[in-house]
């Protein structure tokens, strides 16, 4: 397939008036849902056209992805060759009993990728609640996002301090202890004793663990 196709425009618009209407005006729950959880997320049809669009999504769209003429588009070639081996799947599969993941990257040119999976399932169970010919749903996710987590939930989950769930949810963004005691305007000593106390109730014993288990609640 070619820019035809991906649905490239001459005008080069990310993301027109008329179309944005079309994926934005009446979002489903479905994709609601994602918005109020972080995730970028949009629904095409069977015919691979943009049906719906969420907040996070568009959002993310920039001159490396973006949507045009109702198309999902990527700038760099080989990603765009790849979107099209995902929308030819997502035809093929769509209306089909059962359900399966797709999984595409779009690299960009400045960042990190975004991955984008792809559920395909037989939708006509699914009601109001996804619009008519659904093709997929496409969950984005944005490699160059910094992961955070709700300080206030790993409190309640493990019964770390405020100063414990601060230490925690930094390491999580990649930071250092050090950087974490800059941050937190306390001595490398104190931080320390911060990480024992969650190694203590989270039931880990490297940061590399910590990390590990954290992520589970992004």
């Amino acid at each position: 397939m070619g820019d035809a196709e991906t649905g490239a425009d001459p005008k080069g618009a990310l993301f027109r008036p008329s179309e944005l209407h079309i994926a934005r005006g009446e979002r489903p729950g479905m994709i609601g849902a994602l918005d109020l959880l972080g995730r970028p997320a949009l629904l095409i049809d069977r015919h691979g056209f943009v049906a719906a669009v969420n907040e996070n999504a568009s959002k993310l769209f920039d001159d490396d992805l973006s949507v045009k003429g109702r198309r999902l588009f990527a700038a760099d070639a080989q990603s765009r060759l790849r979107l099209d081996r995902l929308i030819t799947q997502v035809r093929f599969l769509s209306g089909k009993p059962g359900g399966t993941t797709l999984q595409t990257v779009v690299t960009r040119s400045q960042r990190r990728p975004v991955v984008i999976d792809a559920i395909v399932q037989c939708w006509e169970s699914a009601g109001d609640a996804v619009p008519p010919d659904m093709g997929a749903l496409l969950i984005l996710t944005d490699l160059n996002e910094i992961p955070r987590i709700s300080q206030s939930s790993v409190m309640e989950i493990f019964g770390l301090t405020p100063a414990q769930a601060r230490l925690a949810s930094l390491l999580l963004e990649g930071k250092s202890l050090e950087e974490i005691a800059l941050d937190m305007n306390i001595s490398s000593g104190t931080a320390r004793n911060h990480l024992k106390a969650v190694f203590l109730r989270t039931g880990t014993r490297r940061q590399a663990e910590l990390v590990s288990l954290l992520s589970r609640l992004l």
